[in-house]
């Protein structure tokens, strides 16, 4: 199987979230995510929530179509508990909805890669984007032979076409 491509697509039901986010503007690659989740996780520590599953980042832009400067997207920790937002740190909740999901695991260079078989999936499906797709982090980023390497679910909103 290759590195990162070789997961296949599926349609589920995802769960409701409670996130807390800090929104950014800029270069997905430029994304200061250990500085982020540092904030949200001290946050939530401090406020004594307790996380509800691993950390995301939401991606509201095409980078192929909207300048990187200007690429919005959402750093998360789901969250149980209630709590209200301060400062950078806001707070939403996510429905469930029907997601088309495929697992990457490689480097994060392959990343267009898996959103290119997700994307293409979605069209030959039959189904259509309804919303921002989410990265689900299911480990750190790591140095495979001098390479960031993650493996992660990217998952979007999905309804028939």
């Amino acid at each position: 199987m290759k590195r990162g491509l070789g997961m296949e697509v599926k349609v589920k039901k995802s769960k409701p979230l409670r996130v807390a986010y800090i929104k950014h503007t800029g270069a997905y690659d430029k994304i200061p995510y250990d500085q982020y989740f540092g904030e949200l996780f001290a946050w939530a520590k401090g406020k004594r929530l307790k996380p509800a599953g691993p950390p995301m980042g939401i991606f509201y832009d095409d980078p192929k179509t909207v300048p990187a400067e200007k690429c919005r997207s959402e750093v998360g920790i789901p969250i149980r508990g209630r709590a209200k937002p301060e400062k950078k740190i806001k707070i939403k909740e996510i429905p469930s909805a029907d997601v088309a999901a495929i697992a990457h695991r490689g480097p994060t260079k392959d990343y267009s890669k898996t959103y290119e078989k997700l994307n293409r999936w979605v069209a030959e499906n039959g189904y259509v984007c309804t919303g921002p797709p989410m990265e689900i982090y299911l480990s750190k980023p790591k140095l495979v032979r001098g390479e960031p390497s993650i493996f992660s679910v990217i998952q979007v909103p999905v309804k028939k076409a």
